[in-house]
């Protein structure tokens, strides 16, 4: 209040006004009790866990981009130092499978297939063609740790596993060309919503994912390549744990980074978070939603919003039939508080948001 504007004065008989009464009566009517919702059970909390799905899908798209070339893979002619069009494609077939499915993953979490095909079809693209790209940076840094590895141990020059410190020489040399290959991988999510944050999150998932999954490969390969040399087996599972690990550290960044989130405590998707990464963030029944709220007649295509106002988050209702309430009041615009419970139809979303240290 300025100092030029009078202060506001009640008297007895307007503040017992019927009108008052009449006014508290309206507000209590339309105030929604928040219902009593149980805790989702541990497992289900792990299963809508971005950290977990998220390295399931890796792993299951680095297997199918491995099983896709394995048949014309040739052992005894990669052996001889024989490039053959598979072991080129290899890389980028496997690194494009895991963006396909890192990136179809979010969307069928969501029951969402039209968000789910878009961002399957960028992954897949930007998983290949970069990974394509990233061929001669990864080969580059694989050649220049062989030669190193070669110094330390000669006899992998007659085509053997090297020993000892040229061993470890040669895992982080497979460790670093991963960590370059499994950045396209990661990063196509983001590319598909044209957003940076996400996209970060992707990059700094796939360089760490790629990094432990490629120190892994050659350990793998010493258990599971056979006498004669086979190492059919051992690219599968050395693939699989690449794309495993790309995919959980993608979500745990996400994890670490995120400074403000919705907790699903009953609704569709109870149990599921969502990062709130956007400046202004759709919630509502429509597909192209950010936060759909499916099989819910009450829910409006775009029902709320809630907008980043510089680390402090505000909900707007979007003038709703049923309207949209906070800790059970109708409201129209709400700053948010960690902890404020919202309802959306049948649907109660908890609000949470990191502290500063």
């Amino acid at each position: 209040m300025s100092p030029h504007e009078e202060p506001l004065r009640l008297d007895r008989e307007e503040l017992y006004s019927p009108r008052v009464d009449a006014y508290l009566d309206e507000r209590k009517a339309l105030q929604r009790d928040v219902p009593e919702v149980p805790e989702q059970p541990f497992l289900v909390r792990i299963f809508y866990s971005s950290w977990f799905y998220l390295a399931v899908a890796g792993a299951l798209g680095a297997l199918v981009g491995w099983a896709v070339l394995e048949p014309f893979f040739d052992d005894t002619a990669a052996g001889q130092g024989d490039i053959r069009l598979a072991s080129v494609l290899l890389f980028p077939t496997v690194a494009g499978c895991i963006g396909l499915f890192l990136g179809a993953a979010e969307g069928a979490m969501c029951r969402n297939p039209q968000r789910a095909f878009q961002s399957a079809v960028v992954g897949l693209g930007v998983g290949f063609g970069g990974g394509l790209l990233s061929l001669m940076v990864a080969g580059a840094i694989f050649i220049i740790t062989v030669k190193i590895a070669v110094a330390f141990d000669p006899g992998m020059v007659m085509g053997r596993m090297p020993q000892g410190f040229a061993f470890l020489v040669f895992m982080m040399g497979r460790g670093a060309a991963w960590a370059a290959a499994a950045i396209p991988a990661g990063i196509g999510q983001g590319i598909a919503l044209k957003e940076k944050k996400v996209a970060l999150n992707g990059l700094l998932g796939g360089v760490l994912g790629g990094l432990i999954g490629g120190l892994l490969f050659d350990p793998i390969s010493l258990v599971f390549t056979t006498a004669q040399g086979k190492a059919t087996v051992s690219r599968g599972v050395g693939f699989t744990i690449i794309g495993l690990s790309v995919g959980l550290f993608v979500g745990l960044v996400e994890l670490w980074t995120r400074t403000a989130w919705l907790y699903m405590k009953a609704g569709p998707l109870a149990g599921k978070q969502f990062v709130l990464f956007r400046s202004t963030t759709v919630l509502g029944s429509s597909p192209k939603a950010d936060v759909y709220l499916f099989k819910d007649s009450a829910i409006e295509p775009r029902h709320a919003l809630i907008h980043n106002r510089g680390g402090r988050f505000e909900i707007e209702d979007c003038n709703t039939r049923d309207g949209t309430y906070v800790n059970g009041i109708p409201i129209q615009r709400h700053i948010l508080q960690p902890g404020d419970q919202i309802v959306l139809g049948k649907t109660v979303l908890e609000f949470a948001l990191k502290q500063a240290n």
